[in-house]
């Protein structure tokens, strides 16, 4: 159970800290938090240990800076993760102090005196611990997603999830479009569980970059689960101006729920490489086998051996090649379109077409032609969205 410095940071108390050295460090990671005191004079340093933030007002060493220099040194061999102090005696610390933790990568912070460090201690705490509870029911949705598991297995996780669970559900996928942390994932999960008013019988959860919204019920109402979820996303502020959304088909059985939530993920992918705000599972035709192929080196192999040749010919002759295939297939194969999205005459556009096929051919027909490009075309682009 950790959590990240940065992400520490958004908490109660901690959002009023003043970074003063070590912004690098920001990334550290915070496993227990302890208070720095007496053992800076009595050499005690060694009872610190890898990833522990600590929180001092100094007094021990108020009048001799050289001591914080010291602990300093201290808690980085132990691997500390950063300190912030209260502003009692010192407002900040000597420049070769500074230096010295901007080297290691040290973050330290201060804080008004007025903050108790009681307050910072349970705040950070209760952070940790409800985070280790989120990391441990993503392990789970990461093993629906991941493993080969049975019927069973997949039913007995999904009550493990949430007990109240209904057999017919949904599974809807939801990622910021400017994701910077996991933090305002689990901030959506956490006011979530505050709601009222809210079936029992749904849940949401943090997974991976996003959150996941698994509704269930006991009778399957397609509009009323659409309905439904568009109220939980009402009142947790996700709009599709903010979020790419996924959603999976409807499923009767908690037995298909790796299924549904593959498909929901599937979809926020394929919303993803489409340019849309959202996807449902059923509308995204090829991608639908194409995603899941993704890591398969042949799918990669396939696409390069006819995308690579004409890459390699537009850096050599500059011939917009790429540009020209790409839109002749998003464009339903219009040329006519196309030749007026890249301002050109349509007989040029033509022209570049003809030199792909010479590039790539022989190929037995037109038709042979536009099946292999357009495959590769799309999974190409899907593996340069890196998503």
């Amino acid at each position: 159970m950790s959590i990240k410095i940065k992400d520490a940071l958004s908490l109660e108390y901690l959002e009023e800290f003043k970074l003063i050295a070590g912004k690098d460090g920001l990334n550290n990671t915070v496993t227990t938090v302890g208070i720095l005191d007496h053992e800076i004079i009595e050499d005690l340093m060694h009872i610190f240990v890898e990833g522990e933030f600590l929180l001092s007002t100094l007094s021990v060493a108020r009048d001799d800076v050289n001591l914080v220099f010291d602990a300093i040194k201290s808690l980085i061999e132990r691997k500390a993760a950063g300190l912030a102090f209260k502003t009692v005696y010192y407002d900040t610390l000597p420049d070769y102090i500074l230096d010295y933790a901007n080297e290691n990568n040290f973050p330290v912070f201060t804080f008004d005196p007025s903050i108790f460090i009681e307050n910072i201690i349970n705040t950070l705490f209760s952070s940790i611990k409800s985070r280790g509870i989120h990391d441990l029911l993503e392990a789970k949705l990461e093993t629906l997603f991941q493993g080969v598991v049975t019927d069973y297995t997949v039913e007995k996780i999904a009550l493990e999830l949430n007990d109240d669970f209904q057999h017919f559900h949904q599974v809807i996928y939801c990622q910021e479009k400017r994701y910077v942390s996991q933090d305002n994932s689990i901030r959506i999960v956490e006011k979530f569980s505050r709601m009222k008013n809210i079936s029992p019988h749904h849940s949401i959860f943090k997974f991976r970059s996003g959150t996941v919204m698994i509704l269930t019920a006991s009778k399957l109402n397609e509009r009323s689960m659409k309905l439904e979820s568009q109220y939980i996303m009402d009142l947790l502020s996700i709009t599709e101006s903010d979020y790419t959304i996924g959603r999976s088909s409807l499923k009767k059985n908690l037995m298909n729920m790796d299924q549904s939530l593959k498909e929901s993920y599937y979809a926020f992918e394929a919303a993803v490489i489409k340019q849309v705000s959202s996807a449902n599972y059923e509308d995204i035709g090829l991608y639908q086998f194409l995603i899941p192929l993704l890591k398969d080196p042949w799918a990669k192999r396939f696409s390069d051996r006819l995308i690579e040749p004409i890459i390699d010919y537009d850096l050599k002759y500059n011939a917009h090649l790429m540009e020209t295939i790409s839109l002749y297939f998003d464009n339903g194969c219009n040329t006519q379109k196309v030749s007026e999205l890249v301002f050109q005459h349509k007989n040029t556009v033509l022209y570049r077409i003809r030199k792909v096929k010479e590039l790539l051919g022989p190929f037995s027909s037109d038709q042979d032609f536009n099946e292999q490009m357009s495959m590769a075309l799309k999974i190409h682009k899907i593996n340069q969205l890196n998503i």
